[in-house]
């Protein structure tokens, strides 16, 4: 199911009116990881957050990212988010989109008798179940870990799509999250089999429900590259006018290409997962399904984790993540808020001026975290500056 790049040689068409604008217009932390209390009023543009390391600049994209997604993207316990010594927390941002402006808030509590934390999401202070915030706000997250999309491991690039996927696609939301649960159930099985207990009559019915939920996961996934295949290729040319071309192709563990059609992929998994049953068995784990899918990057024909050098493999990344912000602006309507974590002090000058100005140019507002002073600021006509030093935000007078 691949999707041919378009030869990068072609002249970029010219940039189309830029699409209304997401914006955060006020973000609010209470108790949240190093903060007792601050509110940041943000502007529509370019907003630079200064200050040294673990000061609390990442924990304010922390709270962004966990409003627009519904849980943080940079630890699996909600624990962890709640400030030291306290037992409840909350993150709230005032969103302006069209048609109307929307109020998210997500709050932690902590039970004193067993230290589990729930969260509670809200629209407009009205309770709401997480998943009606999913695309309210589309963001796009850019953390240092993100450049090694292409030549780290496959966790990162199912995690490249599923962030998409959780703000564009909320079918596909409910089989990954019940993919997850269904697998955790099968797992615990084949592991209880494998060392002689559980009831091996159990394990067909967790097959069948896997291959269902896991199918619909793996056709959203790789229609997704498909989409995505030819929008890094033009990013590539916006972001520097190489002539390689970029290709990206969903890769399936037990499969050479997903079938488009989501029966046809469920019999293909589900036919997998029978026939390695003894083999899952004796090792106490499931050996097929999207949890084990990949992505691969080939540049010019080849695989680029393995050939293409440490400054093309970033071009590749920027390239990637500058195809999610285009496939999420034409699936919501609305550009999305661009988060960048201490990303530009990675980047040479040239690709750092080249990401600034592509971002200006299509009118985003974009949050922006360093320790050095940010002067590259071109293309920007809204420039706001902030300093954070022991979690407290103060606005910069330039």
């Amino acid at each position: 199911m691949s999707v041919d790049a378009p030869s990068v040689d072609v002249v970029a068409e010219p940039a189309a009116t830029p699409a209304p604008r997401c914006t955060i217009t006020r973000l609010r932390v209470h108790c949240f990881r190093n903060y007792a209390e601050a509110t940041v009023h943000f502007g529509p543009g370019l907003n630079v957050i200064h200050g040294q390391n673990a000061q609390g600049k990442t924990n304010l994209l922390e709270a962004i990212a966990t409003l627009a997604l519904t849980r943080s993207p940079r630890t699996t316990s909600s624990g962890d988010l709640l400030r030291w010594s306290e037992d409840a927390a909350l993150a709230e941002a005032d969103v302006s989109r069209p048609p109307a402006g929307v109020t998210l808030s997500v709050r932690f509590q902590r039970d004193p008798s067993t230290a589990r934390v729930s969260r509670v999401t809200a629209v407009d202070a009205k309770p709401r179940p997480a998943r009606a915030m999913l695309g309210v706000c589309p963001v796009v997250l850019f953390w240092p870990e993100d450049l090694a999309l292409v030549r780290g491991g496959p966790d990162g690039r199912r995690r490249f799509l599923d962030v998409i996927l959780a703000q564009t696609d909320q079918q596909a939301v409910a089989h990954m999250s019940r993919y997850r649960r269904v697998l955790e159930q099968r797992n615990a099985l084949l592991h209880q089999l494998r060392v002689g207990g559980g009831a091996p009559d159990s394990l067909n019915s967790f097959t069948t429900e896997l291959a269902h939920h896991g199918a619909w996961l793996s056709v959203a996934r790789s229609r997704l590259v498909d989409a995505l295949a030819p929008l890094a290729a033009q990013s590539l040319h916006d972001l520097s006018g190489q002539r390689e071309r970029i290709t990206l192709r969903y890769a399936p563990v037990h499969v050479d290409s997903i079938p488009d059609s989501v029966d046809a992929a469920e019999q293909v998994l589900l036919d997998t997962l029978r026939e390695r049953g003894t083999e899952e068995v004796a090792r106490g784990m499931t050996l097929a399904g999207p949890h084990r899918d990949d992505v691969a990057f080939d540049l010019d024909g080849r695989a680029a984790r393995g050939t293409a050098s440490q400054g093309q493999q970033r071009s590749i990344v920027l390239a990637c993540k500058l195809a999610e912000v285009r496939y999420l602006q034409d699936r919501a309507g609305v550009a999305p808020v661009i988060l960048l974590d201490d990303v530009l002090s990675e980047l040479d000058p040239e690709r750092r001026g080249r990401l600034l100005a592509l971002l200006a140019a299509g009118a985003h507002q974009v949050l922006v975290t360093t320790t050095e002073p940010l002067t590259e600021v071109a293309g920007f006509k809204e420039v706001l500056h902030f300093t954070v030093h022991g979690g407290v935000v103060t606005q910069d007078e330039r």
